[in-house]
């Protein structure tokens, strides 16, 4: 007996024809809002969904991956309702969203440090300060609340990163991010030296005629410090117990793209900060011979990278120093704004006069009439912390660290394989601490993402049988 079975009317040739015909007119109809209509916001839907995407697959390390990477990409931003929504504050949300979900549906108990609190107490005083410190409440607020959307990471990455495994893991990603940003502004730079192209680059950021790379950070002072930090992440592995040439490899990457960043108080801090390294992970009298022949070798191909590099615009920058002192232009720029915060800190000594609130009392007509309407900001970290949140804020911020440091300390001393893993994280902070006094970065997301993880180390290994489990929630579960 013989079956004879129809097709389906959906593989028929009309079907397939219907199909040609929609996609012809959904093709017509985005061409025509492209025209007539503003899409742009078309292109962020795109790029949301893979974020969903990855921060749901393979808990927790997608949503560290969208922190850690979204954290380095400032420089872009969308206006949703007069806010520059930049992809960390993407990040944010959805992470925390998925996070709280995870944690309501496991019924999961968290657990902070002290030195979680005294970062919840600073977030609390920026809200404080610019409520009732600041001449406008409703534009200081505003500004709390982003300052408190960068802040945020760092709870994340602490909710996240709870045992030796995950943070093993999680510090990958975190060197990889920092890889990538590292070859993204060398390739933006040789890109503007070969061809002219301005992707990557802000030129007459320093000097009229210097080009320097930002990649995906905010500028490119901020791009040297972020590549600084990976710099002396990379050879803090190369030095400790790792001493593989992959580091090291990664090392020069990094410090090639600090150096291209034409920044000085990168500069300042790298120097400093590899001389901590290097001090951190001296030999002992065991292993001395082979141990001091893995320091020479970073040490000459840093001499080497240095002097191929020194010429051009790096050499302008430091010889324009020397010859202006206090009186070269973003010398002297940084100087007057500074002046204009500690005019204003005597107001306010406690609790500050709000987040980002220098803007509502300087303008840079009343100095250089042709900079009306430029950005003002306090580059010092210290100054704009005191001047925002006064007294009570800076002394959370040294609260912190103070309640971190016997952990750190104790897992310095350990001698396991996470050892030059903190020694990294610690250097990270360190540098970031040191040229953050130029161009202040704890604004934004990236520096609190390294916060997160150095803590969450610190915990880690200063308590390495409460480090599992801190939570009750699965790490692999799926959601």
């Amino acid at each position: 007996m013989t079956y004879i079975f129809s097709a389906p009317w959906w593989a028929s040739k009309l079907a397939r024809r219907l199909d040609y015909v929609a996609v012809f007119a959904a093709i017509v109809i985005v061409c025509r809002l492209a025209l007539e209509e503003d899409v742009s916001w078309a292109a962020w839907v795109m790029l949301g969904i893979p974020i969903v995407l990855l921060t749901l697959t393979r808990w927790p390390y997608g949503a560290i991956s969208v922190l850690v990477g979204m954290s380095a990409m400032p420089r872009f931003f969308i206006q949703v309702s007069g806010w520059n929504a930049r992809p960390e504050h993407f990040a944010v949300l959805v992470v925390s969203l998925v996070l709280c979900v995870r944690l309501l549906r496991h019924q999961a108990r968290t657990r902070f440090e002290r030195a979680d609190y005294w970062i919840l107490a600073y977030v609390a005083i920026n809200y404080l300060g610019s409520a009732f410190g600041s001449s406008e409440p409703s534009s200081t607020l505003r500004w709390a609340l982003l300052n408190n959307l960068v802040v945020l990471p760092y709870f994340l990455i602490r909710l996240l990163v709870t045992d030796v495994e995950t943070l093993r893991k999680a510090f990958r990603i975190f060197l990889a991010v920092g890889v990538v940003e590292s070859v993204y502004g060398i390739l933006c730079f040789a890109s503007n030296h070969l061809f002219g192209t301005t992707v990557g680059m802000e030129v007459g950021a320093y000097l009229v005629d210097v080009a320097a790379p930002y990649g995906s950070l905010y500028e490119p002072n901020l791009f040297g410090a972020y590549t600084g930090s990976c710099a002396v992440l990379f050879l803090a592995l190369y030095v400790g117990d790792h001493r593989r040439l992959g580091s090291l490899a990664c090392f020069l990457i990094a410090l090639l793209a600090t150096i291209l960043s034409y920044s000085r108080a990168a500069l300042l801090a790298l120097v400093i900060t590899v001389c901590w390294v290097f001090w951190k992970a001296r030999p002992t009298r065991s292993d001395s011979k082979r141990t001091i022949v893995s320091f020479a070798l970073p040490v000459v191909l840093i001499l080497v990278v240095a002097v191929l590099t020194i010429s051009g615009g790096l050499q302008e920058r430091f010889s324009d120093l020397f010859t202006q002192g206090l009186t070269e232009t973003t010398t002297i720029s940084r100087f007057i704004e500074m002046q204009a915060a500690l005019q204003d800190i005597p107001s306010h000594p406690l609790l500050g006069s709000g987040t980002a609130s220098i803007q509502l009392s300087f303008d840079w007509a009343s100095v250089v009439p042709e900079w009306a309407g430029n950005s003002v900001w306090v580059g010092n970290v210290t100054l704009r912390i005191l001047h925002d949140t006064g007294l009570f804020g800076l002394a959370t911020l040294f609260g912190f660290f103070i309640s971190i440091w016997p952990k750190l300390r104790q897992g310095l001393r350990s001698n396991n394989s996470q050892t030059s893993m903190l020694v990294g994280l610690t250097a990270g902070a360190l540098f970031y601490g040191i040229s953050f006094q130029a161009t202040d970065g704890t604004i934004l997301a990236f520096s609190w993402v390294h916060l997160g993880f150095l803590a969450s180390a610190a915990v880690i290994m200063g308590h390495p049988d409460e480090s599992v489990g801190r939570t009750n929630l699965p790490v692999q579960a799926s959601i």
